[in-house]
């Protein structure tokens, strides 16, 4: 068969061609179940999430309440962080318990977004050392081949020899150039959630420091401080 002709043909490549094949298969795996989780979830609050917030600061002492009453069902990011915050406490009357447990539930979801992000960072490092490897081992054996022969040399047989060796670094940088702009994009999707999630604090707690210098104005201290815990936390 051509295949196992082939597969005998890398020689000590071979088991190098094998781990590649099953860090290829985690590889997939992993952007599959990223992918899975990433489906209908928004980088920016939806407008249910927008209108209940409006509801917050006013003379009523069960804003929190009612807000929490406006959220949708706890199945994006920004409900579950913000519905967790109000039923801590109320934003006006204690801030800080609001804080407290809106960074917990924007901090656990982060963390279940990166999860296995490492684990694709680290298959696209490796891949191409593996291959690299591969052809070390490859060109020793061809080089080895060569000193057995004792006589004229067949450049076929040593072009073959290279070109088997070879095999093994073109196989590990397939496996890494996807693996790298996979966990890139994906890796900048936590990160802009998790600047989403720390606005939307800013704008729970404080609404007119927000309105008047944004998320990343230096007035607020959800942006700079404490919430600098729900985008770091699961890093």
């Amino acid at each position: 068969m051509p295949f196992v002709n082939n597969w005998n043909a890398l020689g000590p490549g071979a088991p190098v061609i094998a781990v590649l094949l099953l860090l290829s298969i985690v590889a997939t795996a992993i952007v599959l179940l990223k992918l899975w989780q990433w489906r209908g979830i928004r980088l920016q609050p939806s407008a249910a999430v927008s209108n209940a917030l409006a509801a917050l600061h006013t003379a009523d002492d069960t804003a929190s309440q009612t807000t929490a009453r406006r959220l949708p069902p706890a199945t994006d990011p920004f409900s579950v962080a913000l519905a967790t915050g109000l039923a801590a406490g109320d934003p006006v009357a204690d801030p800080t318990a609001v804080r407290e447990a809106f960074e917990r539930a924007g901090a656990e979801t982060l963390d279940a977004l990166r999860y296995g992000l490492r684990s694709l960072e680290m298959i696209g490092q490796l891949a191409p050392l593996i291959g690299l490897f591969g052809t070390v081992l490859g060109m020793i054996d061809a080089f080895q081949a060569l000193e057995a022969a004792r006589g004229p040399v067949d450049p076929a047989a040593l072009s073959g020899g290279i070109w088997a060796a070879l095999v093994t670094t073109a196989a590990g940088l397939a496996l890494a150039i996807p693996c790298v702009i996979a966990h890139s994009l994906l890796d900048q999707r936590v990160l802009r959630l998790a600047q989403a999630l720390d606005a939307l604090l800013s704008r729970a707690l404080y609404p007119a420091r927000a309105e008047l210098g944004g998320p990343g104005s230096p007035a607020s201290p959800a942006s700079t401080g404490s919430s600098g815990r729900v985008s770091g936390a699961s890093r």
